[in-house]
């Protein structure tokens, strides 16, 4: 089961996720990798970003 959080919240933005899915011709997503130092976490990051990036998907890894 998952807690939700007290300290975070969500704030509205501008652009409408309508408008952004449009200009962007897809949808948005958040992918988190989780794991102990040294795992390879931002080794699979830089990974997937090349291979969504390949599919003309726009990625940022931070």
């Amino acid at each position: 089961m998952t807690q939700k959080s007290s300290n975070i919240y969500w704030h509205e933005g501008q652009i409408k996720r309508s408008d952004r899915e449009r200009v962007n011709d897809h949808r948005g997503a958040c992918i988190w990798f989780t794991g102990l130092s040294g795992s390879g976490k931002s080794t699979l990051a830089n990974a997937v970003e090349e291979k969504l990036f390949e599919k003309g998907i726009r990625t940022y890894v931070l």
